[in-house]
């Protein structure tokens, strides 16, 4: 009677251990990842991790609830992993590996556990690790776990990123040490990083996490409950893999094209198509406005004749082409009579071209007054610029 007594006593203490029998399967929630390290016009990214090595928590302590989460720890710490493994970019070559701790059945009666070596990343091996980690169980010795690691990281070749994820609650100052005999063998090699998935009241589990990186020197820890969303996910995985160097703005280089060769640039010539050789003013138009006119008069001085040589030269050059002789004045008076005015100088100016030869069908004549002003009116030098004869071609 007695051997049948003890034997269900002994099962019983077995199931309490290992915590499997009523561990229920973790749920991942559904998940878009957001793309990492991509160069874009601002930024340019370089591969600066080569092994990514997690270390997992699976102690007794990962059973209890995630305030923030509602959900066992255990599970807040498998979904961050799901998250992060759906956000590692597969366009780089990274290897990867999982190692977790704890004591008991679940661990298979050991302090820690290779869950997953190091080998070439692949997203539904690296997930297959995480659902061979069925439950938690035992004491904290995360000191085995990073002994262990070691070996383990021989096998990593580049730089490698050991991330933490714990609450790091209970954890012996041994942990620390192992920690720094990791640096001391790897040194810049390696960088360590944390996710703390712990509560309020487990705070300096959260200190003892930042140390291992201030121990390495490279890394950084970060709290679970701000690692939910795909941008957050997506820049702690950058931050990771990745230096990012930002690309110094070049102002676009604006090839300048002057189309008719009157020394303006297109994109500032009023007037393309310019006869070769036409003088132009400041805004491409053959133009002069070196003339003074006297007062209320039409007449042009003897001493400015030769300033119509460049019409007249181009004109005899080009026998088939026709002009329009255009008048404009600045603003100085009543807007009718400037009109008129600019009228008869173009005239003026029609008529000494046919006294030096240029037949008088080719020429017609148009007066625009104040109309169009090149300059401002209310300067000396803009109503000098605006006191102008412009020609512009109306048949080649």
């Amino acid at each position: 009677m007695l051997k049948k007594l003890i034997v269900p006593a002994i099962s019983m203490t077995g199931v309490a251990l290992s915590g499997c029998a009523t561990q229920q399967p973790t749920s991942y929630p559904s998940f878009t990842p957001a793309s990492v390290g991509q160069t874009t016009t601002t930024t340019r990214f370089a591969q600066k991790i080569n092994t990514v090595f997690v270390i997992v928590d699976a102690s007794n302590s990962k059973n209890d609830t995630h305030d923030a989460h509602g959900i066992s720890k255990f599970d807040v710490e498998k979904q961050f992993l799901n998250r992060f493994n759906k956000t590692l970019p597969s366009n780089v070559r990274l290897a990867t590996g999982i190692r977790n701790f704890g004591m008991g059945g679940c661990l298979g009666w050991s302090t820690t556990q290779l869950v997953k070596d190091i080998a070439p990343h692949s997203t539904s091996q690296f997930q297959a690790g995480l659902d061979a980690m069925e439950c938690a169980s035992g004491g904290s010795p995360m000191e085995s776990a990073l002994a262990a690691a070691q070996t383990d990281l021989d096998k990593a070749t580049g730089t490698t990123a050991l991330l933490i994820v714990a609450d790091g609650h209970r954890i012996s100052g041994d942990a620390l040490v192992e920690a720094q005999a990791l640096q001391d063998k790897f040194g810049d090699k390696l960088c360590i990083y944390s996710v703390w998935v712990g509560n309020e009241d487990e705070q300096d589990g959260q200190f003892l996490l930042q140390e291992m990186s201030n121990i390495a020197g490279c890394g950084s820890s970060e709290s679970v409950t701000d690692l939910k969303s795909s941008a957050s996910v997506a820049k702690f995985v950058e931050g990771m893999l990745f230096t990012s160097t930002a690309i110094a703005y070049r102002a676009p280089v604006i090839t300048s094209s002057d189309s008719d060769g009157d020394g303006v640039d297109d994109v500032n010539d009023k007037c393309p198509k310019t006869p070769a050789g036409a003088k132009v003013n400041s805004q491409g138009c053959w133009s002069f406005n070196e003339v003074e006119f006297g007062f209320n008069t039409s007449t042009i001085k003897p001493e400015y004749a030769s300033l119509f040589d460049n019409a007249i030269q181009i004109l005899k050059l080009n026998p088939s082409m026709t002009i329009q002789v255009e008048g404009h004045t600045d603003s100085q008076g009543p807007a009718a009579y400037n009109k008129a005015l600019s009228a008869k100088r173009a005239q003026a100016v029609k008529d000494l071209l046919v006294e030096n030869g240029i037949s008088a069908d080719r020429l017609s004549v148009k007066g625009f007054g104040e109309s169009l002003p090149l300059a401002t009116n209310d300067t000396p030098e803009g109503r000098a610029e605006n006191r102008r004869v412009t020609y512009t071609v109306t048949h080649w």
